[in-house]
């Protein structure tokens, strides 16, 4: 059962790779065998990233790209596929904030909405676009989309009060006493979820599976005390999660131990969603 979850030989192409869970994500599909490519924006030159070039220095590779561009998206594929004759992993786990992500509704603005959608569900359909048809010719391949438990229920407003978010999230906003969340994000992490299941069906055929992974709220050190209290209040498991534990679920969807699983959402919120 244990080589159900192997990844050797695995070509893993990670967008996002360089945030706070993507790196978690690159990290652990490289310690189940997947050759990666981290594909982002930016990379900073100290931190996670860079300890895993050195500590895989040839199955790790950093590829930066604006994925939101089709030209450098079209470009990154040529460039992998110098060296790759697969690509049978990709993870889409970018996500992208207005400058006015955190102000309440009827104050964000357009653009703002705009880059969100961007970042959450326009962005994995180009880069979906831009690499089925590789898995279309080999007729294999998983895809992962990150969403959110977001994706498929409200937030609720009253978490943030009290909460130090605004001091962590909103730096040109010295004014600003709390955040609110952004209808965006939801809207974009349910759409994601919907496509993956239209993306399932349509290619199913093709032995091309297609899920979706929602985490829940992740602990981040800089969140006070009152808000983890107000937030993990909500959860039954009484806690947000540790960083790594969104990896199990992730290396599931990645291998072989989902090969009959396809055109799901696999939560993983510690129950936040089921009350």
């Amino acid at each position: 059962m244990r080589n159900l979850f192997d990844l050797d030989d695995r070509v893993a192409i990670v967008f996002g790779g360089n945030g706070y869970l993507g790196k978690q994500f690159c990290k652990i599909l490289l310690e189940y065998g997947a050759k990666v490519y981290n594909c982002d924006v930016a990379f900073s030159e100290q931190g996670d990233s860079d300890k895993l070039l050195k500590d895989y220095a040839k199955k790790y590779f950093q590829m930066k790209v604006d994925a939101s561009n089709k030209e450098e998206l079209q470009k990154l594929k040529k460039d992998i596929m110098k060296k790759e004759k697969t690509v049978d992993i990709l993870v889409n786990s970018i996500t992208m904030k207005g400058n006015d992500f955190y102000l309440p509704f009827d104050e964000v603005s357009l653009e703002g909405w705009n880059i969100g959608l961007m970042g959450n569900l326009t962005i994995p359909f180009l880069t979906i676009q831009t690499f089925i048809p590789i898995m279309k010719d080999q007729k294999s391949g998983s895809i992962i989309n990150i969403s959110s438990h977001y994706g498929m229920v409200g937030n609720d407003q009253r978490i943030y009060e009290g909460s130090n978010l605004h001091e962590i999230y909103v730096k040109d906003s010295p004014d600003l006493k709390r955040i609110y969340s952004h209808g965006v994000y939801n809207a974009a992490k349910g759409g994601l979820i919907n496509f993956t299941k239209y993306l399932a069906a349509y290619y199913g055929e093709q032995n091309i599976r297609v899920n979706c992974l929602s985490p829940g709220g992740v602990y981040y050190e800089s969140e006070n005390e009152t808000f983890l209290n107000k937030y993990s209040s909500k959860v039954p498991l009484g806690r947000k999660a540790n960083r790594d534990e969104i990896n199990g679920a992730l290396i599931f969807l990645a291998s072989n131990a989902s090969t009959y699983v396809t055109g799901h959402n696999l939560v993983v919120d510690g129950g936040y969603t089921i009350w």
